[in-house]
Formats: C-alpha cells, sequence, structure tokens
C-alpha cells in the first residue's frame, strides 16, 4: 500500500513468562506448533499491503532477528518492499537505551523520513489477531483523522488495569482516553494500535522528546488525543494480548477449538520455515498403538504414546506409553517411554526421561507462583528417570533434574 507505512515495536521486556523469555523477546516466542507471535503482525500487515515496516527491538532480540531476517518468508524484501530492523544504537553524540515507545519512534525517525509516507500504522508485535488494515485506512482517511486508535471490545472479565481505555463520542469521535486506569472503566480498549497523519506524529514526538517521559500512549496520547481530530476504529475480530504464561497458554489451547482452528486457516499467517529445515522437513509420524486427540502435532513429529488437548512442535518424540496432556511442547523435545506430562510448557530440546512425573492434573494448594497450574521447562533441561518436577515450578535451561 503505497504511502503507509508500518513502526512495530517489539523490544519490550517481560517478566511474566519466566524461564521462557529469559533468553528471547516476547515476539519471538513459538506459537500453536511452528508460528511466532510476530508472525501475526507481519502476516497482518503483508495481507493489507503495507509492505515497508520498521521492527523495532530491544530486549534479547537475537532470536527475533534471527527469525524475522530481512523479510523474506513475508515477501517483504525486493524493490518497494522492506523490513529494517531498529535496535538501540550509537550516536554520533551520545548512546542510550531507547526511554519509552515514543523516543524509540523518534530516535527512528530518518526512517520515516526515507519513506515519505503520508501515514504511518504504529502498533505492537507481541499480540494474536486478525487485522485488515485497509479498511482501517479508509476509515482514517474519509474522516481526516489526526489519529485512528483502533479499538476492542473486552468483556467485563478480561478488562485489566494494564490496558488503556477509550471514551468515544457521536461518529466515533474520541472524547477521552486513559491509559492504565487503577479502575477498568465500562468502556472500549485501546489495543496499542494506531495510525496518524506524518506530520500529526512528526510534532507529537518532536514535543516529547522535550519530556522526561516517553510512553506513546500515557505521556504523548492521554494528555492530548482529544484536542487533535482523533476517531477510533473497533476491530471485528478477537485480540489476544498475552500479559503472561497462562494467558499464553490459554490462547494457544483456544486455538484447538474448532471455531478458532478455522479462523486461524482462514488469516493466512506467514512464517520463517527455514529454522531447522522445518519446510522441508517430513510429515509427522503417527505409530501403531498410539493415541492423539484434539491436538496440533508438528512436522518430522513422531508419535508412539499418548497425546491429548496438546501442541508440538515439530520435531517432538512422543515414545510408547508415554502421556502428554494439555500440555505445549516447542521444537525437538524428546518424551520418553512411560514419562507423564500434565499442563507443561516446555522450551525446545528438553528430555523427559523415562517414566518421571512433571506436572500434575491437578492444581496444588501449595502452588506460590503467578504460573498457575501450569510448570514451565527452558531449553534442553534434562528430566532424569523417575524425577518428579510438581506442578507450578520452573526448571531453567539446560538444568538437570534427577
Amino acid at each position: 500500500m503505497k504511502k503507509v507505512i508500518a513502526l512495530v515495536l517489539a523490544g519490550g521486556r517481560t517478566g511474566q513468562y519466566g524461564v521462557l523469555t529469559r533468553n528471547r523477546a516476547k515476539g519471538a516466542l513459538t506459537f500453536a506448533s511452528h508460528y511466532r507471535i510476530i508472525d501475526f503482525t507481519l502476516s497482518n500487515l503483508k495481507n493489507s499491503g503495507i509492505e515497508q515496516i520498521g521492527l523495532v527491538i530491544q530486549y534479547l532480540p537475537a532470536s527475533l532477528i534471527e527469525h524475522v531476517g530481512v523479510g523474506l518468508p513475508w515477501d517483504l524484501y525486493g524493490y518497494g518492499r522492506c523490513l529494517k530492523i531498529m535496535p538501540p544504537f550509537v550516536g554520533v553524540e551520545t548512546t542510550a537505551w531507547y526511554k519509552g515507545t515514543a523516543d524509540a519512534l523518534w530516535q527512528n525517525w530518518n526512517f520515516v523520513e526515507d519513506c515519505a509516507p503520508e501515514h504511518i500504522v504504529v502498533l505492537s508485535g507481541e499480540h494474536v489477531y486478525h487485522l485488515d488494515f485497509r479498511p482501517v485506512l479508509d476509515f482514517h482517511r474519509d474522516t481526516r483523522a489526526d489519529v485512528t486508535m483502533i479499538t476492542c471490545d473486552l468483556a467485563p472479565e478480561k478488562r485489566r488495569p494494564r490496558f488503556g481505555y477509550v471514551f468515544v463520542g457521536e461518529n466515533s469521535r474520541i472524547t477521552r482516553f486513559i491509559e492504565k486506569p487503577d479502575i477498568p472503566p465500562d468502556t472500549c480498549t485501546s489495543t496499542g494500535m494506531y495510525v496518524f497523519r506524518r506530520e500529526v506524529l512528526a510534532e507529537l514526538l518532536r514535543e516529547n522528546a522535550k519530556a522526561e517521559e516517553h510512553n506513546l500512549a500515557k505521556h504523548v496520547l492521554e494528555p492530548i488525543v482529544h484536542t487533535l481530530n482523533s476517531y477510533a476504529y473497533c476491530m471485528p475480530g478477537p485480540w489476544e494480548y498475552m500479559e503472561n504464561v497462562i494467558d499464553y497458554f490459554d490462547t494457544q489451547m483456544s486455538m484447538l477449538e474448532d471455531a478458532r482452528f478455522a479462523a486461524l486457516q482462514r488469516w493466512g499467517i506467514l512464517t520463517n520455515l527455514e529454522f531447522r529445515n522445518v519446510g522441508v522437513a517430513p510429515p509427522a509420524r503417527i505409530e501403531s498403538g498410539a493415541s492423539v486427540h484434539n491436538s496440533f502435532v508438528g512436522a518430522k513429529c513422531v508419535i508412539a504414546g499418548t497425546v491429548e488437548n496438546s501442541i508440538l512442535s515439530p520435531g517432538v518424540r512422543v515414545e510408547r506409553g508415554a502421556q502428554v496432556r494439555d500440555s505445549i511442547l516447542m521444537h525437538d523435545c524428546v518424551v520418553l517411554e512411560g514419562a507423564k506430562l500434565d499442563y507443561v510448557v516446555s522450551d525446545r530440546d528438553t528430555v523427559f526421561g523415562a517414566h518421571c512425573c512433571v506436572g500434575s492434573r491437578e492444581r496444588s494448594t501449595e502452588m506460590t507462583t503467578g504460573m498457575g497450574p501450569l510448570t514451565l521447562v527452558g531449553k534442553a533441561a534434562r528430566i532424569g528417570a523417575r524425577a518428579t518436577v510438581r506442578q507450578g515450578h520452573e526448571v531453567d535451561h539446560r538444568q538437570v533434574i534427577d
């Protein structure tokens, strides 16, 4: 789409995913077997015809950089198309980490000037959703908006103080915006996705550069958005923020439902299949006597045991007599004979020893962590034969449990 670019904020720190984000950005996390969370944002933009994208990163960027590369899996490399990675950089006079989302955008304004767009889409790379941005941009142009805030009508039980909330008047005009209130109001939720006229965003960021605080929502938009020509566009489908590892688990498990799986098939999500040669891997094999129920099973998996209500990334092996229930196993995990896994989320390359027991079918009354019923296992950990890892516990990367 000409005269429109996107700036994707994908470098935030998250402390609510435990060992899973200790060495990677949230956007690089595996999702629904072989996707990554960042794939949803990049695919939505590409499928909407937005083909000039800046990816602003900071926190543990290596795995994200490895995954997105120069954008080839999304056809974002070539004449008129680009995916530019924007980490913090050494400046001519000073060098500093991004001091907030507004500062991150302002430090990379040269990308905007080089592309010379009329409109800029600003959004996160850490959400799961489907959105065609073309109707949003049509609405933005038709209303001659300075800024269009993309909103979502969340059910009351899903409203949290960490979201922003938009008050909307006649003809979708924004009358007020509150970022992270102590008590969520009964109104629509900001998704953190915006469309700006370039001149408007430039002036807002220029002024904010003189301030001491630099959060785009809280310090730039909240005080002034009602004075601009501001409109709200309510997105038609679901939007999943996934604040913590329980949200991450529940959102993936919801994809096993018939309606959500059918939607996922329609969304046209693109991903990089070069990781561990998944693109040329053989199909999964379900051996005689195995039992697989209501699960995703990735390429080159070998299943001889029982898999129920689970999501297996490519290369997972479940041996005869092993049981994997209500769990998420990333690439190339091995579950040896007789092992039992319940409510486990494991990073890749972990080996679960014969007849070990990890997690539990029942919620423990002794849990004191924020992981709920989950047990988290880090990359390349080793759970010994007949070892037990109790529900709610966390195994570090490469840790050995005897």
